[in-house]
């Protein structure tokens, strides 16, 4: 059976790591994943600039189905991921089969995650990047036991692998003015303690446009629920 190509966007403050156990266990039978660290993260910290924005981050994206002529993605965004995966989506419509947002923000064209979010969070945001002394890059706003309940060594391991989120990608509206005709999927984890993305988890619920998937989970369900997640995956990637 033919399989859809996989392209795993990560989140705020993390890399392509974050996809680890769940893209070996996609590749175990037989899928082919890509998950890219977008620019200014992880291992690409060094690339971080003012204008790491957005676009870049679509571009990100883009470049890997441009550049593996991948037709039609299983495109998946956790958290921030879905504003970046919500661009590409536009950027290449023809190329995307199922869009795929996993406890992510599912923005309307002109929406910026600082319109989202709201002005409280945005300030507390600017203030912490100031304290750090870099006022382009965010440093990790939520504790690794808000998302995770991880706490003692295991908590500290996993923090260590965050890093600062580029500033100026919160404030860049989304392109979402194309016709989309990839099917859309929501997956909820349940258990955020913020709720952050309860609006949009309702929204798919209700919607006969959309498919819709819960998880008993907090917000890292990638590290909480990794075969749950792959499961979803596996069964959205087959082709009909």
């Amino acid at each position: 059976m033919a399989e859809r190509p996989c392209v795993l966007v990560h989140g705020s403050w993390h890399g392509g790591w974050h996809w680890e156990e769940v893209a070996a266990r996609l590749r175990s039978v037989g899928l082919r994943v890509f998950v890219p660290t977008l620019t200014g993260l992880a291992e690409r910290g060094h690339e971080a600039a003012a204008d790491t924005d957005l676009s870049v981050h679509v571009r990100d994206v883009v470049s890997v189905i441009d550049d593996n002529d991948l037709k039609d993605v299983l495109l998946v965004g956790h958290s921030y991921g879905g504003m970046v995966i919500t661009g590409a989506a536009n950027a290449r419509p023809s190329r995307i089969g199922k869009l795929v947002y996993l406890d992510a923000f599912v923005p309307r064209h002109g929406e910026s995650a600082a319109t989202i979010l709201g002005e409280d969070f945005v300030r507390m945001a600017e203030a912490a990047a100031a304290q750090a002394g870099t006022p382009h890059l965010i440093p990790p706003l939520f504790t690794v036991e808000d998302s995770l309940g991880w706490t003692g060594e295991l908590g500290a391991a996993f923090a260590a692998r965050m890093c600062p989120h580029p500033a100026a990608t919160l404030h860049e509206p989304v392109r979402a003015d194309g016709e989309l005709t990839a099917e859309q999927i929501f997956i909820r984890c349940n258990e955020h303690p913020l709720g952050l993305f309860d609006g949009y988890a309702a929204m798919a619920r209700d919607s006969a446009d959309w498919r819709y998937f819960e998880l008993a989970s907090r917000h890292d369900a990638v590290h909480l629920m990794p075969a749950a997640v792959a499961g979803i995956l596996e069964s959205l990637g087959e082709q009909e």
